[in-house]
């Protein structure tokens, strides 16, 4: 999200991105061109924390943790 509080926006270059992804959740099918790779230590940083944020909600329900999220 980009812009002043009140008027914030997605960014323009993640509305395919984002309208992708509703397709996947609705059971389509997306296929993903990269065009221009972004600095690789944050890409690594943001792959890392995906990695873990999924390792950590997968350990939630053994624990009997309920993990829930609002869109």
């Amino acid at each position: 999200m980009e812009g002043p509080l009140g008027a914030r926006t997605l960014n323009p270059a993640l509305r395919p991105v984002v309208e992708a992804l509703h397709h996947v959740l609705a059971g389509g099918e997306v296929s993903v061109q990269l065009l221009q790779r972004g600095n690789a230590d944050i890409v690594n940083e943001l792959n890392l924390r995906a990695e873990r944020a999924t390792e950590e909600s997968s350990s939630l329900g053994t624990a009997g943790d309920i993990l829930s999220a609002t869109v």
